[in-house]
This record gives C-alpha cells, structure tokens and sequence, in this order.
C-alpha cells in the first residue's frame, strides 16, 4: 500500500493534463477524474502514471484518499462532486495555487475582464527584455504548471474561473485592469463575477504591490480599502502612471516615458494596458530606460485587436478574443467610423443594448453570425441597421459577412470606413478557439482583397 496520499486531479484538459505532468515528474501519486472517455491529455496522464478514477466515490474510497484535489478552471466550483470533496474534507483549489505552493518564485498576477492576456505577455516580455528571467502562465497559454520554475518570475494571468479556486494567493505584484461583465452564464450575478476577481487582493498586505485602474470606479474603490503598496494609472488624471493628453506622452512618477505614437499597439485601451505595464515593472524593479524600451517594442498578441490590412480606404480590423463588452466597447471606440461590426458565437450573457450609443453613433451594420448572430442582431436593430449572416459554417459566415461588409461600405459609404470583428461571444458554435476564429477571418479578408484588386482595382496593403 502507497503511504503517500495522492493528489486527485478533477479534470484534465491544459491545465490539469499539465499539473498531472508536473505531480507525476516530482514523484507523487496521482488519481485522475476525466469525463471524456479519450483524448491526448487522457493518454498522456495515463502514460506518464496517472491512474484514473470513474468517480469521486473511487477516489474517496482509495487508503488514503487524496487530501487535495486540484480542479480544472473549467469545472464549476459549485459543481457537485467539488461540494461532496470538501464535505469529505479532501481540500479544493486551482491549478496556479497548486503550482505557487510548490515554487518559490516571485509571482505577477493579472486579472481584468479585458486586456489581462496582452498585459500579461507584455509584463512578461518587458521582464526578458530587461534580463530577467520571466515566465508566462496560468489563464493565457501555456498553463502555469507546464512552466513555472522556481528561478524565474511568474507572470500569471487570471481568470475568474481560477480566481474562485484560490485560497491563500499572495502574489508579490498584483494588477487589476478593469472591472466589466462577463461570464454571467457561469457566475450568475456581476457581483458574483466581481467577487471573485477581488480574490486577488484578498491576501495582499504592506509587503505586496496592488496595481489598479483609478478610472474605473469599482477597481478604485479596491485600491483605496487595499492594504498593499497602492499604484494607480489612469488615462483622465494624473496618477502614478498616466496618460498627458496634451503632449500625448505616457508618464511614470515624474519620469517622461514614450509618446502614443512610438505604441506599436493602437486604441486607448492600449495606453491603458502600456500604463499598467509600467507601472508592474516598475514594481519588479526593472529601470525607467528599460520600461520605456518595452512599451515601444510590444506588438500585441495574435487574436488582439490589430488590423489586417487596407483595401482602398476601408480598413479591416481583427479582435477575435474581443468577448467580453468591455473589450467590444473598447474595439468599437478605436475603429474609425463608419464601421462595419462582425459578431456572434456563443452567447456568455452580454448585453448588446449596453452599446447603443456606440452603434447610433459608429457603427453603419451590424452583421451577426454563429448561434447568437439572429438575437445580437435583432437587438443591435434597435438602435443601427443589423442583418444576419446565416451560414451554419464558420469559414463560410466569415467570408460572406467580410464580402457584405465591404460592399456596404464600397456602395454605401464612398468605399472608406472599417470592418470590426469582436464577436462579443465565445467561438466554440463555429470554431476551435478565438485563434482559428482570428485565422479564418484574415483568410476571408485576404481572399476579398485578391478579388476586388482583380476586379475593382481597388488597392491592398497588408499590414505587416
């Protein structure tokens, strides 16, 4: 009989196929509850010692049974099976806390409803660049535990999903971006979305750092009843980090740092995102050369909001991962007008009547696609001009509303404006993820653009 008791991972998938890896090389027993019958992260855990269990009963009746259970973000923290775990005394967390218990490392942790991927990887690259050793995980790919290293700082974007399933998380640098809605088809309430968020905080004291936007009302409200060493940016006012608007220049403290237009990324939520950025390293204790250096050099990451490319004068604008309104607002303000909107998928309880005044005042059509295109296109209606884009494919809706969306603006509106994608919606209807959703749409502009250079003589220019 096995002495140790094993760990019990609920779920696989990313980030528990990676903490059954990470248990498995440390040496420690492993019991795994998936409930697909197959697939490579099956095979994997299995390969690599795993042993699964059918049920939580199994895993209970195991001597000993497993004293923690690490459970994929997936897997609701309500869910039955976690409640009858801790009835049964057996401990219920995430993968990241999992991983922080065992690696001493300083830890960065992220969270926002929009711009936690991109600030995570910018933090991230920032760190690299100034010649530390830095790592990238958690809710962005990869998962933390396929990666983290005790040597090495960790750079953690985090979910709601993985902040519910958190006891006890003290990041050294925490950052919070924005407080919007979302997940109100897991959460239930935008209180139950915001208090999870807020665990990030909870544990934080005078030795941590709490990054936070003062120009959003509810994250301000957190810095000023936070304990920790408080630095707020914002894009109104003068703060720790902001935003000069009359010389376009970022600042950090008193020290002028890079102007706008040296941002390889665009839209005011950027400088917000570059704020943040600075304000993180700042905190890690990289130099003032060294941040300006890594705001000026970040590309943006691939999904992100970014132009594809320009055909005459309409230009054509990818934001795959733009899911939540807040992001989708964001998109919307930063696009020129008259501007063609492209979404649909799978609904996550957004509000499109929250963006009337944006559709009354930008936005020309609204196209909708995939399973919610027909309900965010009637209530896009009420306030601008929507169709539907009917195709069940997913390839097939993106290349008839890129071509519908080009000629509305080609007949209707002297051939000048844009065309947005930000779904507001999860992509799995049509698509793998919001990547192949990213990649499907560049493919049905790039194949428009063939066409009307063929045909119109229009010109194209792809961005680089």
């Amino acid at each position: 009989m096995n002495s140790v008791a094993p760990l019990l991972v609920y779920g696989l998938g990313r980030s528990g196929g990676a903490v059954v890896a990470r248990a498995r090389r440390a040496g420690t027993p492993v019991l795994f509850y998936e409930r697909r019958d197959d697939g490579p992260d099956v095979d994997a855990a299995l390969a690599a010692g795993a042993e699964r269990v059918m049920d939580v009963a199994e895993a209970l009746a195991r001597d000993p049974a497993p004293r923690t259970c690490v459970a994929a973000p997936g897997v609701p923290i309500d869910h039955p099976d976690l409640a009858r775990l801790r009835a049964a005394g057996v401990e219920t967390i995430g993968e990241v806390v999992w991983v922080l218990r065992g690696t001493p490392a300083r830890c960065v942790g992220v969270t926002g409803t929009a711009g936690k991927g991109t600030v995570t990887r910018w933090i991230t690259d920032g760190l690299l660049a100034a010649g530390v050793d830095a790592v990238a995980g958690g809710n962005i790919v990869p998962a933390l535990a396929a990666v983290a290293r005790p040597e090495a700082t960790l750079v953690v974007e985090l979910s709601s999903f993985q902040l519910e399933r958190a006891p006890g998380l003290r990041p050294d640098v925490a950052v919070v971006l924005n407080l919007g809605v979302d997940h109100l088809d897991r959460h239930g309430t935008v209180a139950a979305y915001h208090a999870a968020k807020r665990n990030l905080l909870r544990e934080l004291g005078p030795r941590q750092t709490l990054v936070g936007n003062a120009d959003d009302p509810l994250v301000a409200a957190w810095l000023d009843e936070s304990p920790a060493r408080v630095r707020r940016f914002s894009l109104a006012a003068r703060g720790d980090a902001f935003l000069e608007r009359g010389s376009g220049r970022l600042w950090l403290d008193e020290t002028p740092l890079i102007g706008v237009d040296e941002l390889r990324v665009v839209g005011e939520h950027q400088i917000a995102n570059a704020l943040a950025t600075a304000l993180a390293l700042d905190a890690a204790g990289v130099p003032r050369a060294a941040i300006a250096r890594a705001l000026a050099i970040f590309a943006g990451l691939p999904g992100r909001y970014a132009e594809v490319g320009r055909l005459g004068e309409v230009r054509f604008i990818e934001d795959s991962i733009a899911t939540r309104p807040l992001a989708v607002e964001a998109a919307l303000r930063s696009t020129p007008a008259p501007l063609v909107w492209i979404a649909g998928g799978v609904d996550k309880g957004a509000d499109v009547d929250a963006l009337a005044p944006l559709l009354r005042d930008r936005v020309v059509l609204t196209l909708g696609i995939g399973a919610s295109g027909p309900a965010y296109a009637a209530a896009a209606a009420r306030h601008a001009p929507a169709e539907v884009i009917a195709e069940p494919d997913g390839r097939a809706a993106l290349r008839a509303a890129v071509h519908r969306a080009w000629r509305e603006l080609r007949d209707r509106h002297g051939g000048r404006g844009a065309v947005l994608l930000a779904p507001l919606a999860a992509s799995f209807d049509q698509f793998g993820d919001y990547v192949e959703r990213a990649a499907v749409f560049r493919a049905a502009v790039t194949e428009l653009a063939r066409e009307a250079v063929a045909d119109e003589g229009v010109t194209w220019t792809p961005s680089s």
